[in-house]
């Protein structure tokens, strides 16, 4: 975790992380978009991402699963949505894609940025499960989440407690640094705090 973590570091200094935007930001060189299409389940071939960068897909079916089968994390879906976005971070990959019907997939070299949300906070919205970009926080903020769903889910970063609730909003008090975080909810979602 400490080498994903130093990594990740070492990518924020060269991607950074400026204003708020909802567009995936590659750094100069950076490698070509990456598509894959089909119709019902498939085991994607192995590939390699020299950057992190934003796996964007559409799907035609009630549910829409990406299972990542590498030891890397992010690349995970679970959605019930007709589009949507997940984080994959540098590395090699290999997924699987569970769907009843037609899909496309899309990788994008850069990472997506917290978008504005409303009210003064940035962040992200979503529906079902996803994994989020790493971000950096420059200072302590209350994380103010929301819920249309029965679950909601947040984890997968060493400096905050879980969240798992069945509520329709909340807060939760979070640190400056580098946070990573894997959302699970049923429904749409949104995650904010004030930069």
């Amino acid at each position: 975790m400490l080498r994903y973590t130093t990594v990740l570091i070492a990518v924020f200094v060269t991607v950074g992380l400026g204003s708020a935007s909802a567009t995936p930001q590659a750094p100069a060189g950076a490698a070509t978009e990456r598509t894959f299409s089909g119709s019902a389940d498939k085991t994607l071939p192995p590939f390699t991402l020299p950057v992190p960068s934003t796996l964007r897909w559409t799907s035609n079916s009630p549910i829409f699963l990406i299972l990542p089968s590498s030891s890397l994390m992010g690349g995970s879906v679970n959605s019930a949505a007709r589009s949507g976005a997940t984080f994959l971070p540098a590395g090699t990959h290999q997924l699987g894609v569970k769907s009843f019907a037609s899909w496309t997939i899309r990788i994008v070299p850069g990472i997506e940025r917290p978008r504005a949300l409303g009210n003064g906070r940035v962040g992200f919205r979503g529906h079902g499960g996803r994994d989020l970009p790493p971000f950096t926080l420059r200072r302590g903020t209350t994380l103010v989440w929301t819920s249309g769903g029965q679950v909601f889910r947040l984890s997968g970063d060493p400096f905050m407690a879980p969240i798992k609730s069945q509520a329709s909003r909340g807060t939760r008090r979070v640190t400056a640094g580098l946070h990573t975080w894997t959302v699970n909810a049923t429904g749409t979602w949104s995650v904010g705090w004030k930069p």
